[in-house]
């Protein structure tokens, strides 16, 4: 089933681990640059990573995933090429995200 959107963002971090290919992506914290509910910057790393999530499983069959308040965790079984470009997508999103939101979204790829 698609996920619905929850608050997450991250003025903690975003991790990438790439071997081949990008196998998993964490996200923690929020970022506080508004009150809970009015906060854009969490609002925009939400969508993204949600929209992320409902492409892995939609499109890859992905289902190790977890979407909670202040944290997502996306850990694929099966990366491939196809994966990879979903994942790479939304990894040049979030960077896109934090290029204007400096304050906000650390990005740290391992």
């Amino acid at each position: 089933p698609l996920r619905r959107q929850r608050q997450m963002c991250i003025r903690d971090r975003i991790t990438a681990k790439r071997n081949q290919y990008i196998d998993e992506l964490e996200v923690k914290g929020h970022a506080g640059s508004d009150e809970y509910g009015r906060d854009l910057v969490c609002a925009i790393v939400s969508g993204i990573v949600t929209g992320l999530a409902n492409a892995l499983y939609e499109m890859a069959h992905e289902e190790d995933i977890i979407l909670d308040e202040g944290y997502a965790h996306i850990k694929l079984h099966h990366p491939s090429s196809a994966t990879d470009i979903i994942m790479n997508t939304a990894i040049i999103q979030l960077k896109t995200a934090q290029e204007v939101n400096k304050d906000y979204i650390r990005i740290m790829e391992v």
